[in-house]
């Protein structure tokens, strides 16, 4: 008899399409490099920071393995409910959201975004404005997991800063 919860196998689930897609976009990520050591983070034992340390209560990060400026970079994200303004990185990146219900759209669609749960995941293009996009966390806190090639940057939509 299985005793899982719900819960329990919706964050095994969660964990497991993370794992995968992080193992899927690193298959070429250290190729002119050596490869990241292991390294296992359990699940509530994250350490986060904030992202903007002029922002204590804003975005935090838990960075997983890699480089935040430079990547390849494979990182949580913790968000507070809210929204965050439409931007674009320069970086393609791939997201598994892992906790709470977050909505994630492209600017400019006429269709509106849909509160997404745990093991949503998506693909988003990086490299100019055309790819820009927005995030909202519509439950108290988001936790996503991002793996990035090209490190972390952000980028309001009329900038066309390559980093």
């Amino acid at each position: 008899m299985n005793n899982h919860t719900g819960r329990q196998r919706r964050a095994a689930w969660a964990a497991t399409a993370a794992g995968a897609l992080a193992l899927a976009a690193s298959s070429g990520a250290h190729a002119n490099g050596p490869k990241a050591p292991y390294k296992i983070v359990p699940g509530g034992t994250a350490k986060f920071v904030p992202l903007d340390p002029k922002e204590p209560k804003g975005t935090q990060i838990s960075i997983i393995s890699g480089d935040l400026k430079s990547g390849p970079v494979a990182l949580l994200f913790k968000l507070p409910k809210g929204a965050v303004p439409i931007h674009w990185h320069t970086s393609d990146y791939y997201a598994v959201v892992i906790e709470g219900q977050a909505k994630h759209w492209l600017a400019g669609h006429d269709v509106p975004a849909k509160a997404s749960g745990v093991g949503t995941a998506w693909f988003q293009p990086g490299g100019s404005a055309a790819t820009a996009h927005g995030d909202e966390c519509v439950t108290d806190s988001c936790t996503v997991f991002v793996y990035l090639e090209h490190g972390v940057d952000y980028h309001p939509p009329d900038s066309s800063s390559n980093r």
